[in-house]
């Protein structure tokens, strides 16, 4: 279990940030681009500074007294880690923030929603960026691999077909519809997809990234992630899955996971959790599924 110290140190460092929203942008900046392989290489969004964590904390000690959105409490997952991404372009040193979550509606019929529209300071080079947070899981079904959401109800199947055949193609098929100062504007689209990759435990390896290694299991299998060395955090709250290392989650051990979770297992087909080294040194999330999930 050994974490690389670049990204332990990214890990302490946005922990040692009092504001939560602050600490969730630094994350959702910082964790892998997922998916790549499902998606044309044309339409990934080239993340420039977000490759480098000094510099996004420089740029971040150079706003952090800036307002920034508050009352997010009672918002979805995806629609937060839009306000996260809002507020980067906002204050972006590389991007103009023209636009954002742009409702397109054809006589009283939202026809889709554009999440950002972008220009390159320094270029002038123009993007419809979408966003999207996904956190799937690799099962096999029927002898085949599939990438599903812990709820079931979406997988990155439906996910890419969306993505691809409408919300990447609002700005060519409905550009009547958008504020008539755009209507001119040669707009290229793009993707930026952020969450987590979860593999079966019994099929994961466990690498050096904490922010990237991530497993699922069924719940009569918890006794596997029980190693002595390890602690745990509980991470009921999904806005909390955009950093689940956050120190400010209670720490327990196995015995005490294990009481807990068949009470949120009750209620919910799934829940995260995140293991430590019993010093707290981060190692990775996972999530503890249903014994029948995904039926």
């Amino acid at each position: 279990m050994n974490s690389s110290p670049k990204h332990l140190a990214i890990i302490d460092r946005i922990n040692q940030i009092d504001s939560k929203f602050h600490r969730d942008l630094l994350a959702l900046l910082s964790s892998p681009f997922v998916f790549k392989p499902f998606f044309p290489e044309k339409l990934l969004f080239n993340l420039h500074d977000f490759n480098n964590f000094d510099a996004v904390w420089s740029w971040f000690k150079s706003i952090q007294n800036k307002p920034y959105p508050t009352g997010l409490q009672k918002l979805r997952l995806g629609k937060y880690a839009e306000e996260l991404l809002s507020f980067y372009f906002q204050n972006s040193p590389r991007y103009t923030l023209l636009g954002y979550n742009l409702q397109l509606i054809d006589e009283k019929l939202t026809v889709g929603e554009i999440d950002y529209l972008l220009q390159e300071k320094l270029t002038g080079y123009q993007i419809h960026l979408e966003l999207a947070i996904k956190f799937f899981l690799k099962i096999k079904i029927d002898g085949e691999y599939q990438w599903i959401g812990p709820s079931t109800k979406d997988n990155l199947s439906k996910k890419r077909t969306k993505l691809l055949k409408h919300q990447l193609q609002l700005v060519s098929n409905h550009n009547n519809l958008l504020p008539i100062e755009f209507r001119n504007q040669d707009f290229t689209p793009q993707l930026l997809l952020k969450g987590a990759e979860f593999i079966a435990f019994n099929e994961y390896a466990i690498g050096s990234n904490p922010l990237k290694n991530a497993w699922w299991l069924h719940e009569e299998n918890l006794v596997n992630i029980a190693q002595e060395e390890c602690i745990f955090s509980i991470v009921p709250n999904r806005k909390d899955w955009v950093f689940p290392f956050n120190d400010r989650l209670k720490r327990i051990n196995f015995k005490k996971l294990n009481a807990d979770i068949l009470d949120y297992l009750a209620l919910q087909n799934e829940i995260m959790i995140s293991r430590f080294q019993t010093d707290g040194t981060p190692i990775d999330r996972g999530f503890v599924v249903r014994s029948n999930w995904p039926f």
